[in-house]
């Protein structure tokens, strides 16, 4: 392609008239010079070329087992994303462009077509030296120094970092949307569980209201009574409508991101458990140290600042000195010294909440236990009501409270699973690839 716009830009010049006013024959013998010294500039010493960093090795995402129709399991979630995902797909386009750039093809592409358009130049010269004031010349002179800056640039390996710096900004971007896609699932899943809990306090509110037109009748309770009961329960439906049509506009949500069609239904898998291997595995200080390594959050906070070190503090002080009285140099001093408190802060941020997700998963860990206790002694208490219920000495209503109060207790357990798995897998998120929402 860049071949292509040079020879267009060549014809174009070609085409004006040679009389043109001006001379610059001495510059066009130095770009002659200059033109000789690109051939040899890849032919130097192997000790003096600037290694480019190192690419990772491309990892493909291995194949997942496929789920059956109209289900989705949080295992296959992420490949599910990453095939099916419009952004993503296009993310790991961009991906795929950066890992595969071959620079030394480049560099050898960028030395010829400097040359050939060196070598062009210096003959438009040699037929007419006034032509170097033309805007064909000028535009030949700019895609000269265009180019010549990206052939600078490849050799000295700024190119290649920037793409890897590049690189790395989007698999966090990548990662980001898994996070979210996950975050989904598990929000769904928990709306889900209080939509149940709701058709159950509605069924209460039911044996309730039944109860109370019965008492109504027989002139036990004033109408208001009545009244408040039937509006609480009119209350509570109109409440778990509303909830379902989140559901649905969240399903539908997840639907377009895992390829499942936005017009069938969608079941979800229940989550992974959380075992006391992987709780007992947690390492404070060691994690929190592979977490810091791996967030792109730490490491464009510390790119912003070496790039304003570099690119503005260091040329302020080579070209005025470090004299603070001057107004430029006063300025980059204080800029560069908010740019360090902010890095620190982000810093103290990140590991401030590595520590509070921390203790959280420890927290939900136990609250989980409390809650399996809890739910046991319910059981216990249900089979008490389940037996006298038997022998008579307990009415249908008062069974059906029992199982409610037990159907709560396990919904307890849940929650807190739901909770735990939430907060460990945040956990892993930020050990594994540094990414700490919070």
């Amino acid at each position: 392609m860049l071949k292509r716009w040079t020879a267009l830009l060549l014809a174009f010049a070609a085409a004006f008239t040679l009389a043109c006013p001006g001379t610059r024959a001495e510059n066009e013998e130095s770009r002659t010079a200059d033109a000789a010294g690109l051939a040899e500039a890849r032919h130097r010493d192997d000790d003096d070329d600037v290694d480019p960093p190192e690419e990772e090795e491309e990892q493909e995402e291995p194949e997942a087992p496929l789920d059956p129709t109209g289900t989705l399991t949080f295992e296959n979630l992420r490949a599910r994303m990453l095939r099916h995902y419009y952004p993503l797909r296009a993310l790991q386009e961009s991906i795929d462009d950066l890992e595969n750039r071959d620079y030394d093809w480049r560099y050898e592409d960028l030395r010829d077509n400097i040359n050939s358009l060196v070598s062009y130049q210096w003959m438009m010269t040699t037929m007419n030296p006034l032509i170097t004031e033309t805007a064909s010349y000028q535009a030949l002179d700019t895609q000269y120094r265009q180019m010549r800056k990206e052939f600078e640039d490849i050799d000295s390996g700024k190119t290649q970092q920037e793409d890897q710096d590049t690189l790395r900004q989007y698999r966090n971007a990548q990662e980001q949307a898994v996070v979210a896609g996950e975050s989904l699932y598990v929000a769904l899943l928990d709306m889900m569980a209080k939509d149940a809990a709701l058709t159950r306090q509605i069924a209460q509110l039911d044996r309730t209201v039944q109860e109370l037109e019965l008492r109504y009748e027989f002139g036990q309770i004033p109408e208001l009574t009545l009244a408040q009961a039937r509006s609480g329960r009119t209350q509570a439906v109109s409440g778990q409508k509303t909830l379902q049509m989140n559901i649905e506009a969240y399903l539908l949500q997840l639907k377009s991101m895992v390829g499942a069609d936005l017009g069938e239904p969608l079941s979800l898998g229940v989550l992974p458990t959380v075992t006391e291997e992987q709780l007992a595995a947690m390492d404070l200080e060691a994690d929190l140290a592979r977490a810091m390594e791996a967030s792109y959050e730490l490491f464009d906070a510390k790119k912003q600042l070496d790039d304003f070190k570099k690119d503005t503090y260091d040329k302020v002080h080579d070209s005025l000195g470090s004299n603070e009285k001057r107004f430029e140099v006063s300025q980059v001093n204080h800029a560069l010294q908010a740019l360090k408190y902010n890095y620190e802060s982000t810093l103290l941020n990140y590991e401030l909440n590595f520590r509070t997700l921390y203790a959280q998963v420890r927290d939900c860990a136990q609250v989980l236990e409390a809650k399996r206790d809890a739910l046991s002694a319910q059981e216990l208490s249900y089979g008490v009501s389940a037996l006298k219920f038997e022998q008579g000495n307990i009415s249908a209503n008062a069974l059906a409270d029992a199982a409610d109060e037990l159907a709560t207790a396990r919904d307890a357990v849940s929650d807190a699973e739901r909770e735990l798995f939430s907060h460990f897998r945040s956990y892993q998120w930020a050990v594994e690839y540094g990414i700490l929402n919070g």
